[in-house]
């Protein structure tokens, strides 16, 4: 792909039932329309929970008051009922409002693997962070965090780099840019590319962090508190992982 081609032509949004962020929606919604692109929701039925509640012997446990219940499969289902019309519902207000392109889809399996195989190239997808279940209808007060994007100089990195630049702007929010580098001259020449591919960047602020050293990158992220992680695109197995244990959202590009 040309470096100077468009960043995206589709926004993706994954959702499911753990991970179901209006405000995550809504944000992909202003930066689809920003690009003029198509807005795409991909509500994942995640297959572990409805094996699990077919299970006689399985309960879940409230964290609120410890009670114990029964995982009811029907119960489960209105959850999942009740979650996707909601969704359905915003995407509808979403398109009323910014007079944007929006899609939605169902499909089952697990949520990183499910969405990848649903996504092309060119697409940006967003994964909003783990909430609690049946409570992600709360609305909550918007970050004040800033974004952070992992910046290692390549041409996808570049793309990476452009797109937190944007959701930066749309949420006017700091930017924070980790350069993976074994030494400070390495940083540094990390640095310069950054600015030379993005000039709006520079007013991030930079931290070095080790290489393939995620203990390191989220220990400065906890340090900061980060709104949205920005991450290029890489193999199925590291975006799920990647989400799993990163505390916010995470947009691959």
């Amino acid at each position: 792909m040309a470096e100077d081609a468009p960043i995206s032509e589709r926004v993706v949004v994954a959702l499911n039932v753990l991970r179901h962020d209006i405000g995550i929606l809504e944000l992909a919604a202003h930066l689809a329309a920003r690009k003029q692109a198509q807005l795409i929701a991909v509500y994942v039925e995640e297959t572990n929970l409805i094996n699990l509640a077919e299970l006689p012997f399985a309960i879940e446990i409230d964290r609120i008051c410890a009670a114990e219940r029964k995982v009811d499969l029907p119960r489960l289902m209105r959850t999942l009922r009740s979650s996707t019309e909601q969704i359905q519902q915003t995407l509808y207000r979403l398109n009323q409002r910014l007079r944007i392109d929006v899609s939605f889809r169902t499909v089952r399996g697990h949520l990183v693997s499910a969405v990848m195989s649903q996504i092309e190239q060119v697409d940006v997808v967003f994964l909003p962070k783990r909430t609690e279940p049946y409570k992600s209808g709360v609305k909550k007060k918007i970050s004040t965090f800033p974004i952070w994007v992992v910046f290692d100089g390549s041409m996808e990195a570049k793309r990476a780099l452009r797109m937190a630049v944007e959701l930066a702007e749309l949420e006017s929010s700091r930017l924070n840019v980790a350069l993976p580098a074994e030494t400070e001259a390495e940083s540094e020449a990390l640095k310069r590319l950054a600015l030379e591919s993005c000039v709006q960047s520079a007013a991030a602020q930079f931290v070095s962090v080790r290489p393939l050293d995620a203990p390191n990158l989220l220990r400065s992220m906890q340090r900061t508190g980060c709104r949205l992680l920005v991450v290029k695109r890489q193999n199925g197995d590291f975006s799920k992982a990647i989400s799993e244990i990163v505390a916010c959202p995470v947009v691959l590009v």
